[in-house]
């Protein structure tokens, strides 16, 4: 029970507080941490009516926050096909798993998939109308991609959505067309997306509170007690991603704590309604207003500087005008709100910067925290602007991994592909960043995440931007201390100190010991929510 009193003795307790602490033993009471110190400490206390855990040596600390990550949608997939690489090498195996969904639905009825990605899969290429024809032919289908900036649709969701050779491409986004000018089934960026969308039916807020309760144990497995969950009403659920948080929480059935970063139009409507960031409670609450700039550097949408290495005529666009883009940020800003901008290529960086710089001439109070969402190809000078007005960099490391191969050889290119994700510069600047994993764009593991940031190891092994790795102590603050402190919640969470909520996990190894190339080795032996454990290794 979190109410009751318990011991943890003989541990190796990595506090994370601003002192850098080390502990050994630590007492919880009513889902807080009431006292933190040595065993000899810890042990005057103890009696017969409390619980008593020895650690065994074993390293704690405090609960990782997943600072950006869309939590709501990965529930939702899985109600919806798996076209990941990792569950499907080419697209005749996809098209099999399509296959066998329509099999099993009603003529007519919608076929939804998730996760397709063209740069890892073997075909590498997109997929086609003509390929979800074959595999479906008597249903719409609706594949989105990794990156959520495409969607792939077959023939009978074009004519639902009437879509054809003569319908322009919308703001904000493009029907991609053969040499005939016939939609290839290929639609870019949610202007596009969004004309078939529409036309999708939603998942009920019973479906979705369920998804997120089945899907919560990856989290928990991974150590995660608290989220961002990013860009909640992109691409519709809006209201029922909101309404199934909430009734978690009522019910006290929400598996770990929630900050809902809602996109602009959904933010809008509560904002209305008097409610601005930081609304809600320990477990719940009101956190960013979303919006992008630009899109995935790897699906050439990424709005940068210089052309790309492997398209030297283009450099991407920016998605919102610059003063509309102002004039947003600005009405937030000046009402206390936190803003956070999805912007990967400097370009979009540099124009995000410029918004949130003219909102503090305009209101400069000095604590609104407004943070760029992945922040991939920042340059020196913008993070130094960013310390300047004190945004916060939330980069999504995991590219390094996942796709810096790729950036180094058709993207970005060799000299810029090595300055991605430039932690080592922001750390030196004294400028505060987090990490993140984009989830479901790459799997939620903070460890991981801190792996990759400690040693930037590309898919085929190779160093990528030796010079921007980071001390595992600093990676391991931006899943702790940091993240809380991008919420405004370092007073509570974030670090193991007298008062804070009770939320840690306990690891098979020391992080700050093991050699770094081994980090991604270490597990999760428990993860615990309030007091109360959550998840067992063993159990």
């Amino acid at each position: 029970m979190p109410n009751r009193w318990k011991a943890y003795i003989n541990g190796n307790v990595l506090t994370m507080d601003p002192a850098g602490t080390t502990a050994t033993a630590f007492m919880t009471w009513a889902g807080r941490f009431v006292r933190v110190g040595n065993d000899d400490e810890i042990k005057a206390f103890i009696n017969d009516t409390m619980d008593v855990v020895d650690l065994g040596g074993r390293t704690v600390l405090p609960g990782f926050i997943e600072p950006h990550n869309h939590f709501s949608a990965y529930a939702m997939n899985l109600m919806r096909v798996d076209c990941s690489v990792g569950a499907n090498r080419s697209i005749a195996e996809l098209k099999d798993r399509i296959r066998s969904r329509a099999v099993a639905a009603a003529p007519g009825e919608w076929i939804q998939g998730y996760g397709y990605d063209d740069s890892l899969i073997e075909d590498k290429r997109h997929l086609t109308r003509e390929d979800l024809d074959e595999a479906a032919p008597d249903n719409p289908v609706q594949i989105l991609h990794i990156s959520v900036h495409f969607s792939y649709v077959n023939s009978r969701a074009l004519e639902i959505a009437g879509i054809g050779a003569g319908t322009p491409s919308p703001a904000n986004g493009q029907i991609h067309k053969d040499a005939l000018g016939r939609p290839t089934g290929l639609l870019i960026e949610p202007g596009a997306m969004e004309m078939v969308m529409g036309h999708v039916p939603l998942f009920s807020t019973d479906q979705v509170k369920t998804a997120m309760l089945q899907a919560a144990g990856d989290l928990h497995r991974v150590g995660i007690t608290g989220i961002h969950d990013g860009g909640i009403g992109y691409f519709k659920h809006g209201r029922q991603v909101v309404e199934a948080y909430g009734a978690l929480e009522r019910a006290g059935r929400l598996p770990f704590r929630v900050y809902m970063t809602l996109i602009e139009t959904l933010f809008g409507d509560l904002f209305a309604k008097g409610i601005r960031t930081g609304f809600g409670s320990d477990m719940l609450r009101v956190g960013s207003v979303k919006s992008w700039q630009d899109g995935s550097i790897q699906g050439y949408t990424g709005a940068l500087g210089q052309p790309y290495h492997s398209r030297p005529d283009f450099c991407g666009d920016l998605l919102i005008d610059q003063q509309v883009l102002d004039q947003m940020v600005a009405k937030y800003h000046s009402a206390g709100c936190q803003v956070a901008l999805h912007a990967n290529g400097d370009r979009a960086i540099e124009s995000v910067l410029q918004a949130f710089e003219n909102a503090y001439r305009l209101c400069p109070q000095n604590d609104r925290r407004h943070m760029i969402i992945h922040c991939q190809a920042a340059s020196d000078d913008q993070i130094r602007r960013m310390k300047a007005i004190g945004v916060i960099p939330n980069y999504f490391v995991n590219h390094i991994y996942y796709w810096g191969d790729r950036h180094r050889s058709i993207f970005l290119g060799p000299e810029r592909a090595a300055r991605m994700d430039p932690l080592k510069t922001t750390l030196d600047q004294g400028l505060d960043f987090v990490l993140h994993s984009d989830m479901p764009v790459t799997p939620p593991d903070p460890i991981f995440s801190i792996h990759t940031a400690v040693n930037r190891i590309t898919r085929q092994g190779e160093v990528l931007g030796a010079d921007q790795r980071i001390p595992v102590y600093e990676a391991l603050k931006t899943y702790t201390r940091n993240a809380a402190k991008c919420s405004f919640e370092e007073d509570r969470k974030g670090s193991i100190e007298t008062g804070k909520l009770a939320d840690f996990i306990v690891l098979s190894e020391n992080p700050m010991a093991v050699a770094p190339e081994n980090l991604k080795s270490i597990t999760v032996e428990e993860t615990v929510l309030a007091g109360k454990s959550v998840y067992r290794h063993d159990a």
